[in-house]
C-alpha cells in the first residue's frame, strides 16, 4: 500500500508524468530515493504529498474499492507496452487478471442510433453468453448497453471509467455500475476521488479500454470521436478489429466513422452480431493481454521476466541471461509457445506475444 501511496503522490508534482517518473525511478534505483528527490526538489513538496494522501484516502476509504500499481502481479500485460502506462490504477469489485476468460472491447458514440444501442446489447448478450467479459467505458449510449448486454446474460464486465469512482459519471450508469459490480465484475479508473476532472482523461482512457481487449468491436462513430480513436489504436497495436458495416438504407453521418474505416479495411467489416461472433469464434487468440502474470505457471516466469527485459532473445541467450541449461530453456519455451506466452519467429527469436510480432 505505501509503495503504491508513492507512485500517487509523485504523479501529482507539476512536469513529472508516468515516463519521466518511470526514469528517475529506474535511474535511482528506488521509489522511495525517487519520492524523497521529488519532494525535496519543490519548495511546497510537503503541502503535495498531503494533498495527494488525502486523495488517496478518500478513494480507498469506498466499500471494495483498492488500488493497483504498475509493481503489482495483477497489472495488465499489455499496459506495460504503453510509454503512458497507469503508474496506478483504482478500482471497485473484482479485476481478476489470472483468469483465462476472453475479454473484449465494446465502443461507440454517446450520440448513437437506436439501432446501435440494440446492437451493442445483443453482443453484450451473446458476448457474455459464452463467459467471455466485456470490456467498454461505461459511458451513455454504445457503452452502457453493452454492458448491460454481458449484465444480462449473468456475465462479468469491466467499465473504465474517465472520471474518479465517486460521484461516477453520468448519472444515469450509478445503477448499471453497481449491478456489474454485484456480478463479480468492475469499474476501474486512473483518477482518485476528488481529482479534477479533464475533458483528455475521457480520450486517455480509451487506450485502457484497448490495452485489456484481445478483439476490440467498434459499433457505430461518426467522422471524429472516442470510438473512431480507440479503432485506430487497436490497428496499431495489431489487436484484431471489427467494425460494423451498415446498409445503405442506414449510412449518415452517425456511421461515417465507419464507413471510412471500412474503405481502407473492408476485412473488418461485420452486418450481424452472428456473422460477428462466429468470426471471433473462429479467430484464435495467442493469449489474453487483459491476464497478469499469476495466470503463468511459476516454471515460466524468470524466463518471462527475462524477454520482457530483452523484448526478444534466442533461447541461446536466454539460457545464459537466467543462468539455466539450454535444454531445459528450449523445453520450457516450447511450453509457453504452446499456451501462447510467447510467439517463435523465423531464426529462432522468441517474443512475447504482446510485442504484436
Amino acid at each position: 500500500m505505501e509503495r503504491e501511496r508513492m507512485w500517487w503522490i509523485l504523479l501529482g508534482f507539476p512536469g513529472w508524468g508516468p515516463v519521466k517518473i518511470r526514469q528517475l525511478v529506474e535511474r535511482t534505483g528506488c521509489l522511495k530515493r525517487a519520492t524523497h528527490l521529488v519532494l525535496k526538489s519543490h519548495s511546497n513538496g510537503a503541502e503535495i504529498a498531503k494533498s495527494r494522501n488525502e486523495l488517496f484516502d478518500r478513494t480507498l476509504a469506498l466499500e471494495q474499492a483498492w488500488s493497483c500499481s504498475i509493481e503489482n502481479k495483477h497489472y495488465p500485460i499489455a499496459w506495460r507496452e504503453y510509454a503512458d502506462s497507469p503508474l496506478i490504477f483504482f478500482g471497485m469489485g473484482t479485476f481478476v487478471q489470472a483468469q483465462r476468460s476472453r475479454h473484449v472491447g465494446i465502443v461507440g458514440t454517446r450520440s448513437c442510433s437506436d439501432h446501435a444501442v440494440r446492437l451493442a446489447f445483443e453482443l453484450g448478450v451473446e458476448l457474455g453468453r459464452r463467459k467471455w467479459t466485456v470490456v467498454s467505458g461505461l459511458a451513455k449510449g454504445v457503452d452502457e448497453a453493452a454492458h448491460r448486454g454481458a449484465c444480462y446474460s449473468g456475465c462479468r464486465t469491466i467499465g473504465v471509467l474517465g472520471g474518479p469512482l465517486r460521484p461516477l459519471s453520468p448519472r444515469s450508469s450509478r445503477y448499471l455500475a453497481g449491478q456489474m459490480i454485484r456480478m463479480g465484475g468492475s469499474i476501474i479508473t486512473e483518477h482518485a476521488i476528488g481529482e479534477e476532472v479533464h475533458p483528455w482523461h475521457f480520450a486517455s482512457r480509451n487506450r485502457l479500454v484497448v490495452g485489456l481487449s484481445e478483439a476490440l468491436i467498434m459499433v457505430q462513430s461518426p467522422k471524429k470521436g472516442g470510438a473512431l480513436i480507440s479503432a485506430q489504436l487497436a490497428i496499431e497495436m495489431g489487436i484484431d478489429c471489427w467494425v460494423y458495416r451498415p446498409s445503405t438504407r442506414e449510412q449518415s453521418r452517425r456511421w461515417e466513422g465507419n464507413m471510412n474505416l471500412l474503405e481502407s479495411f473492408p476485412e473488418m467489416g461485420w452486418s450481424t452480431s452472428n456473422e460477428l461472433i462466429e468470426r471471433l469464434i473462429n479467430r484464435s487468440s495467442a493469449a489474453n493481454p487483459c491476464l497478469s502474470e499469476l495466470a503463468m505457471p511459476e516454471s515460466f516466469r524468470r524466463i518471462w521476466k527475462e524477454m520482457n527485459a530483452l523484448g526478444k532473445g534466442h533461447s541461446s541467450d536466454i539460457s545464459r541471461s537466467v543462468n539455466r541449461p539450454l535444454e531445459l530453456v528450449e523445453s520450457q519455451l516450447h511450453q509457453m509457445e504452446l499456451q501462447g506466452w510467447v510467439r517463435r519467429t523465423p531464426g529462432g527469436w522468441y517474443v512475447p506475444v504482446y510485442f504484436g510480432w
